[in-house]
């Protein structure tokens, strides 16, 4: 998959002592490049997925995760953490995305969970263009607990291959919310996704 990503900043702090707020903007951020996911295995209930970054402002070594039916990603021992372009990529090749033949406007939800982990995922089909081809909108609430705990939120769009079960392209805002004693940071990341090429394609 092409990538391309726009990331911007913004937080709030407290001062105590001023009684008042101050607001922080960071200069935005933006990167191109390539991300692979290579199906290297299948089975009934996932698939085996090696994932690899390469990219203007970075790269990434090869990670092999198992991609579940309802998109929760499993990490395989000894393997790094995907990032967030990764794992939102990653998610979208889950063999039970359309779970079966859908009509426009037909609604579906995936419910993910976790010790320390929340997330529902939305999809309503939009229109129907060929047996290959199929639109989608996305929505998706997560919530993380703990030292590093935040809430956010997951919008877009995606082109989907339903017989090949593959995204031919998707558009997706991500927001995440954090906040401590001090005030809370924003962060909003616009993800850009197209299909270069499909490995099981080759199969």
């Amino acid at each position: 998959m092409d990538l391309k990503t726009q990331t911007d900043m913004h937080t709030r702090s407290v001062d105590a002592a001023l009684g008042g707020n101050t607001e922080h903007y960071e200069a935005s951020g933006s990167s191109r490049g390539t991300i692979t996911c290579d199906v290297v295995g299948v089975t009934s209930g996932s698939l085996l997925v090696d994932v690899t970054e390469d990219a203007s402002e970075r790269s990434s070594a090869t990670k092999r995760v198992a991609v579940q039916n309802d998109g929760a990603i499993v990490y395989l021992p000894n393997q790094g953490t995907l990032n967030e372009e990764e794992a939102e990529l990653a998610a979208l090749l889950a063999p039970g995305l359309i779970g079966g033949d859908r009509e426009i406007g037909d609604t579906w939800n995936f419910r993910l969970s976790s010790a320390n982990y929340t997330a529902t995922k939305t999809f309503r089909l939009t229109d129907i263009k060929s047996g290959s081809e199929v639109s989608l909108n996305v929505e998706e609430v997560f919530a993380r607990t703990g030292a590093d705990a935040l809430t956010g939120t997951v919008a877009g769009s995606l082109s989907y291959d339903p017989a090949a079960l593959v995204p031919l392209g998707a558009k997706l805002d991500k927001t995440t919310r954090q906040e401590d004693s001090a005030g809370y940071k924003t962060r909003k990341i616009g993800m850009d996704f197209v299909l270069k090429e499909d490995s099981r394609a080759k199969h």
